[in-house]
């Protein structure tokens, strides 16, 4: 900055430049010169050392390598603590995704800015701290509008993603057969339609003439027509898989064996449960979604009764519409089980929250009518008195998928579980045959 005294004449001048993260939390430096022709600086070299002194702080914080480095967005209209447990989850969904958290900050508001979410002056301030740390990409926790996507970006040089596009990149990481593939696909590209704006509408205005559309107008109809054929075309193949689906389901109930389902949020330990009954191998890592293929098994009760187990995708808090769309078929699969069984971590300080969440999202996909019961896995990383806790308000069982030796209970639970759907089954098939001897 240069500042200009009356006749023209310079006074003071000033050089200011943002600071890497340092200790004393000094966002920037201002470098004062009171009389302009004693400024003698290299300004090639100065913004040099600079960005030496930027790369050198990247490195020494360590964990980037080559991986994307984020600065995470909280955004809530009501509670704090709801916004803070939702970033966290946000960062573990990052992680999963490969990419290394630098920093995060959450912003509460009475209402929402229609333009900027959190509003311009908090936005400068999140873009300032983001260049501080060495951000890539800006990741806020909510679902972003179209509009508000491209104001952001417009504010800054950086990438910007909301929580529904980082989960759907995870999908599409974790997908690995064709049927994956073609779900995860379908859920992008819903997402990606009502967001095809912007470059388009501003070069129809190359057309002029009332009645006459620009090319970048046409364009983007175009790619809009493209986007809306792909989407039917693997809306049939979704519609073709819930009919394979369907097939299969009906083969097993004419078998007359019981299909057990284990459901929970994602990183429960459900895969991990699923091999240690089963002897499978499902992959099972310690990241969000690992699991996005449903897989079935059979597995012998103690009571010498055989059942079908399905290892399921894990759910999440705010699943993006577009998932829940698009993973119909896979969901589909709780509709023909006998049984479901609600993993819990009992070793997550929110867990309550999480088994809400499942239980929402059970009742919104019309599945909450189904029989089920609840598990407590990972007892290993809990406390006696949160063990208690959970044997006197849920009269669940706990376990250790890890440990093979304590799942004797859960499986005696399960016998007892199958037992009373077979006995009710057959009492109700016994009254129906009853009511039709009537009729006769």
């Amino acid at each position: 900055m240069l500042e200009l005294k009356d006749g023209g004449i310079p006074g003071r001048f000033q050089i200011a430049h943002i600071l890497p993260s340092n200790p004393q939390g000094e966002m920037w430096r201002i470098i004062n010169y009171n009389d302009l022709g004693r400024v003698d600086i290299n300004f090639e070299e100065f913004i040099r050392d600079i960005e030496h002194e930027f790369e050198r702080s990247y490195f020494d914080s360590g964990g980037r390598e080559e991986k994307e480095g984020v600065f995470l967005v909280g955004f809530s209209t009501k509670s704090r603590i709801e916004a803070e447990e939702s970033v966290e989850e946000l960062k573990e969904l990052a992680r999963s995704a490969g990419k290394v958290v630098l920093d995060k900050t959450i912003q509460i508001r009475k209402q929402i800015d229609p333009k900027y979410l959190i509003g311009k002056g908090k936005l400068e301030e999140i873009i300032l701290k983001a260049k501080q740390v060495g951000a890539d990409t800006l990741i806020f926790d909510v679902e972003l509008t179209p509009t508000q996507v491209r104001a952001i970006s417009e504010e800054t040089n950086l990438s910007v993603m909301d929580r529904t596009q980082l989960i759907l990149d995870i999908f599409a990481e974790r997908a690995k057969t064709s049927e994956g593939k073609i779900q995860v696909q379908l859920a992008q590209l819903r997402y990606m339609l009502p967001r095809l704006t912007g470059r388009g509408v501003e070069l129809s205005k190359l057309g002029g003439g009332i009645g006459t559309r620009g090319p970048g107008e046409q364009k983007l109809e175009e790619q809009r027509r493209r986007l809306r054929e792909r989407i039917g075309h693997l809306e049939k193949q979704i519609e073709e898989l819930s009919r394979r689906r369907e097939h299969t389901r009906k083969q097993r109930r004419e078998t007359g064996i019981p299909t057990v389902t284990l459901i929970g949020y994602t990183n429960v330990g459900k895969s991990t449960l699923f091999n240690a009954l089963t002897r499978s191998g499902v992959t099972v890592e310690n990241k969000l979604f690992s699991t996005l293929n449903p897989t079935t098994r059979k597995l012998m009760l103690p009571s010498g009764r055989e059942i079908l187990l399905t290892d399921t995708v894990g759910f999440i808090r705010n699943l993006p519409k577009e998932l829940v769309k698009a993973f119909r078929a896979t969901l589909e699969e709780l509709g023909g089980s006998s049984l479901l069984i609600h993993v819990a971590d009992a070793s997550d300080p929110l867990v309550e929250e999480k088994i809400y969440s499942v239980e929402k999202i059970l009742d919104e996909s019309g599945y909450s009518s189904i029989p089920r019961f609840i598990v407590f896995n990972k007892m290993d990383s809990s406390s006696k008195e949160v063990i208690d806790m959970f044997l006197k308000v849920f009269n669940a069982p706990l376990i250790s998928a890890l440990n093979k030796d304590n799942l004797t209970v859960f499986l005696q639970r399960l016998d007892v579980e199958i037992e009373k759907l077979t006995f009710y089954k057959q009492k109700e098939e016994s009254s129906s045959n009853y009511l039709r001897e009537i009729k006769v």
